[in-house]
């Protein structure tokens, strides 16, 4: 029984972690077509907030029921799934740590000096937007993986994978317009 509660926290907070940054999403794909640098802001401003208060703490959980199921289960962390999970865990927190919080910070800061409709602004806010849409799709990835458990012959899997990470960058990509004259605003 304490197996199947652990499992279901694990899976709940991956859904909160997952359903959260897929409704942020949707606000910025909004916002992109309606062109409203405004509402960029807002979504970012959103996305921001959310941070501390939704994504980490619902992300560490996901980690900390992770590793409980492996200690509590019939589960190795040498079984490809596992380090698999892990490493797109990993990909997602330094990706946060490293380019996704300090560049929220400093658009925050550019937003106060120029306003939102600045290049500078709304190149910076295209760029994470595109990052956190590839991250998006990496932890689909991984809720692939940890769902199919996978070994490393299924070649079925890898090209499954594949597909979800090949679509979440053309999704990113797609989205990605930077404004002409926030080149040097961006280096």
């Amino acid at each position: 029984m304490r197996y199947e509660i652990l499992l279901f926290l694990h899976v709940a907070t991956a859904i909160v972690w997952l359903g959260g940054a897929m409704v942020i999403q949707f606000f910025a794909f909004r916002a992109e077509r309606a062109s409203d640098p405004l509402e960029m802001k807002r979504v970012a401003s959103d996305a921001e907030w959310l941070a501390m208060r939704l994504f980490v703490p619902a992300s560490l959980a996901v980690l900390v029921f992770g590793i409980l199921l492996v200690l509590d289960g019939p589960w190795g962390f040498d079984q490809l799934w596992i380090v698999l999970g892990l490493l797109g865990y990993a990909f997602s927190f330094f990706l946060g740590i490293l380019f996704l919080s300090p560049e929220t910070g400093r658009i925050a800061r550019l937003i106060e000096a120029h306003g939102p409709a600045h290049d500078s602004v709304t190149g910076r806010i295209a760029r994470i937007t595109a990052v956190s849409r590839f991250e998006l799709a990496i932890l689909f990835a991984v809720v692939l993986d940890m769902t199919l458990k996978p070994t490393a012959d299924d070649a079925w899997f890898w090209a499954l994978a594949a597909v979800i990470v090949l679509a979440g960058a053309v999704l990113a990509l797609s989205g990605y317009r930077r404004p002409r004259g926030a080149a040097a605003d961006l280096a």
